[in-house]
């Protein structure tokens, strides 16, 4: 396989990271590439597309919030940009460290609108949580973004919720996408990936109107969720695997497994002669 072909390959399962788990798969990516120096070197632009699709937050020297990194506060050359801050900034993908840090203005106020997304967030997400209003390039699109992990390690699980929203303040439209990433692994390895595109409308005279659909929109995925996973174990998990072998009736693991024809007894088939 040439090397080409191997950066590709890691740069697949580092795109692929769970929520929270991202360095430990990089550390696993190095083992199994024994620290080859071009393969490592060539995951820059695989960081980047992570960073940046799963909302990754950075802190800024002497700012209480995390700030996004997002393809939507991106300046390029690897610089970025807080409107609440007031603040441009750079960032290394691979260790997160931020540098460069200068006064940014924006061109577009979205201070009430950064008010009534961070008061909703506060309400909504439990910590660790972020947020962020940023003007896009068209001045009547102002894009929203929301990021809520929760991690639990120590319990084998770790999840993420991301949403993001485009709102047009001159039609009064909302579009965006909620996207849902679990991962749960105590005695084996499940992982529950979900992604709706959402629309909406808003009240163009008043911007408070835009987190009111977004909060609509979002308590609407979420109660589908609900009623669509709450039922799994009677439904399609279910249909998976019996929650008893053929005979109907549960093992006996304490006996000696030799006691057992496997063909008949487990299998619920004829023995073989």
């Amino acid at each position: 396989m040439s090397v080409d072909a191997k950066i590709k390959a890691a740069s697949g399962f580092l795109d692929d990271a769970p929520p929270g788990e991202v360095k430990e798969v990089y550390q696993d990516i190095k083992s199994i590439v024994e620290e080859d120096s071009d393969i490592i070197d060539g995951l820059e632009s695989a960081f980047e597309k992570y960073n940046l699709s799963q909302f990754v937050t950075v802190k800024l020297p002497g700012a209480a919030k995390a700030v996004i990194v997002s393809k939507y506060n991106n300046l390029g050359s690897d610089r970025f940009y807080d409107p609440e801050l007031g603040k441009s900034f750079s960032v290394d993908h691979r260790s997160l460290k931020v540098s460069d840090v200068d006064e940014y203005d924006s061109a577009v106020d979205v201070s009430s609108i950064t008010g009534d997304v961070k008061h909703y967030v506060l309400e909504h997400y439990p910590d660790p949580s972020s947020y962020g209003v940023f003007p896009q390039s068209s001045e009547d699109d102002i894009a929203i973004v929301i990021l809520g992990n929760k991690y639990s390690p120590s319990n084998f699980w770790n999840g993420r919720w991301r949403s993001s929203y485009i709102a047009d303040l001159a039609s009064g439209s909302l579009t965006g996408t909620i996207a849902i990433d679990v991962h749960y692994y105590e005695d084996g390895n499940v992982r529950l990936k979900a992604t709706k595109q959402v629309e909406s409308d808003f009240e163009t005279a008043q911007t408070s109107s835009i987190i009111k659909s977004i909060a609509a929109l979002e308590r609407s995925y979420q109660e589908e969720l609900n009623r669509e996973f709450g039922g799994l174990s009677d439904g399609a998990f279910k249909s998976l695997r019996r929650q008893l072998p053929v005979t109907r009736s549960k093992i006996e693991w304490g006996k000696a497994i030799g006691a057992y024809r496997l063909g008949q007894d487990i299998g619920g088939g004829r023995s073989a002669k």
